[in-house]
């Protein structure tokens, strides 16, 4: 049985770098509009684990981004006032999709078949 260690601040940097290198315009723009500089918010998945610490990533309003490092997958939630985790996931899910979960790209506009919009 391995024991689990927190991610250290300097690979979560490479982890976030490579996978932000993988986003497609699209998704790198929809990402920009929210996000922050680095910080951590606590998440406590148990009183008997306690509190711990995610990075969090975008932010609007009280909903964030963040990296779980336990699940190791982006995940959304609302934070408090506190910064506290209000819904921690269990997502696995990689930075692209976790984006096109919690911002999702513009449908594209239905046509009626000779280009127009449909109404």
């Amino acid at each position: 049985m391995s024991n689990w260690e927190a991610i250290a601040d300097e690979d979560f940097d490479d982890l976030f770098r490579k996978q932000y290198a993988e986003l497609t315009p699209e998704a790198r723009e929809r990402l920009e509009k929210f996000r922050v500089p680095f910080w951590k918010a606590t998440i406590r998945r148990s009183e008997a684990t306690g509190d711990e610490l995610v990075f969090v990533v975008c932010q609007s309003g009280s909903g964030v981004l963040y990296f779980d490092d336990v699940e190791y997958g982006f995940n959304i939630s609302s934070t408090d006032s506190t910064g506290r985790i209000l819904s921690p996931g269990g997502s696995q899910a990689t930075l692209a999709e976790a984006i096109a979960m919690w911002i999702p790209a513009p449908a594209a506009p239905d046509t009626d078949g000779n280009g127009a919009p449909s109404s």
